[in-house]
């Protein structure tokens, strides 16, 4: 029976909303897709029509966390008149208010997924990337206002503050603290100094020191092993040739033992010499004549 869009994503809410009361009750290892199913109401079969593994079901989580990370955001009066610091303080903090009501099975399921990168690489793809987003509009629209200058490397800026996120996540995760003020102390003194260094355009004095030493030092010195190189090459073709024509002449005698290198009566230079195939061309020397002593006579 077909169902409905609505159908589908309620179906959607319950499968993830049972995955975390029985990962919090039993541990992520311990907790079955049969389980699940169970716990949300549907049938064993159906489940895998939404998830096909227990680790989809921790995605889909982390991707409805942070699209709901946004909507609070955007809900947020004025958001754009912060300092991109008070931004990027709103986004941490509206992330782990989000992740207290859930925090133990954040305990059980964050590592799981986000510190086992080459297992989950794909999967955490599409989380990472809505993260990212959210932080390159708060970039883009702090350079708009020229709050901070406009930054080199963008792509490995935005990779920084998703490892910071990721931190700052475990510290909390590990905060004890009450209300986890150190978390909050935490985030405002490493953000302080992020918005610091963005602000004095540290990134792009070093980008453009980077690339006079590239272009004075390694450029020119490039060019001077290429001409080495090149002579290397020319030396081997030339030792190459002559080894080869050695080797020629080698073979050419070697194939010809017939041919004669001077010219006589009757022939031309190098004229081969008729060889029989029964007869040795080789003969002995005859002995000499002895002369009678009555031939002198």
């Amino acid at each position: 029976m077909k169902i409905s869009n609505e159908q589908k994503s309620e179906n959607r809410h319950k499968i993830i909303r049972s995955a975390v009361e029985l990962i919090i009750q039993n541990g992520f290892k311990a907790a079955t897709m049969r389980e699940i199913a169970r716990q949300a109401g549907l049938g064993e079969a159906t489940i895998y029509n939404y998830f096909p593994s227990k680790e989809k079901i921790l995605c889909g989580y982390y991707e409805d966390h942070f699209q709901l990370c946004t909507e609070r955001l955007r809900a947020i009066k004025d958001l754009n008149r912060y300092t991109l610091q008070e931004q990027l303080q709103a986004l941490f903090e509206t992330s782990l208010d989000l992740f207290r009501h859930d925090r133990e099975f954040v305990q059980e399921t964050f590592r799981v997924l986000f510190l086992s990168l080459s297992r989950f690489f794909q999967d955490v793809q599409p989380i990472r990337k809505e993260f990212l987003s959210i932080v390159n509009d708060m970039i883009q629209a702090a350079v708009e206002v020229d709050e901070i200058p406009d930054q080199p490397f963008q792509e490995f800026l935005q990779q920084l503050f998703w490892d910071h996120y990721i931190g700052v996540v475990l510290y909390w995760l590990g905060d004890d603290s009450e209300q986890f003020t150190n978390t909050s102390v935490l985030i405002d003194k490493t953000l302080d100094l992020a918005c610091a260094v963005l602000k004095s355009g540290i990134l792009g004095k070093c980008m453009d020191i980077a690339v006079f030493m590239f272009q004075q030092h390694v450029l020119s010195r490039l060019s001077a092993i290429r001409e080495g190189l090149d002579a290397i090459h020319l030396i081997k073709r030339e030792f190459m040739a002559g080894k080869n024509a050695k080797r020629n002449s080698t073979n050419q005698m070697a194939t010809e033992p017939g041919r004669r290198q001077d010219s006589g009566p009757g022939g031309r230079e190098g004229a081969e010499i008729p060889r029989s195939k029964t007869i040795s061309v080789r003969r002995k020397p005859s002995a000499p004549k002895r002369t009678s002593s009555a031939g002198k006579r």
